[in-house]
């Protein structure tokens, strides 16, 4: 019984740690977020990275690679673009080329690899995000109910 007890407090120990180690990052994505938000006019989302539109696609991704935001802190970022309007494969394009290419990945890349891997790491990165985006937009069959209007 003692060892279970020391087992359970160990488990809430560790997630504790975790949950200390990633509010940093949380938080500067939900930073990143609010600066999109101010300054990214919802009009200039929806026209860009809207629903139906490849390109958006396209750009999401681009948009992605220069902002340096962890996989924590990206999850924030896609949640403030999703409600301005973006497109689903948009966000998922945004989802995985902003924290494949941080600039702390990019120095590690190069302190361990070399120049060629640092430059085609965010290379893929960005391919792969329009990749996944496409599937997204193309297999994404779910279609979101209307809401029903009551008459009073």
């Amino acid at each position: 019984m003692n060892s279970i007890i020391t087992v359970s407090s160990e488990i809430f120990r560790s997630s504790y740690m975790v949950l200390l180690d990633s509010s940093a990052y949380v938080l500067f994505g939900f930073f990143i977020s609010g600066l999109l938000k101010a300054y990214l006019p919802a009009d200039f989302v929806r026209r860009h990275l809207g629903k139906g539109r490849i390109s958006g696609i396209v750009k999401a991704s681009l948009i992605g690679v220069p902002i340096p935001l962890c996989s924590c802190g990206v999850l924030p970022a896609a949640a403030g673009l999703k409600e301005q309007g973006a497109g689903k494969g948009a966000i998922a394009s945004f989802m995985i080329s902003t924290p494949e290419t941080g600039i702390d990945s990019i120095a590690i890349t190069w302190a361990l690899l070399d120049p060629l891997m640092t430059v085609l790491r965010p290379v893929t990165a960005f391919i792969s995000a329009i990749m996944t985006g496409l599937a997204v937009h193309f297999f994404d069959t779910e279609t979101v109910p209307e809401p029903l209007l009551v008459a009073s």
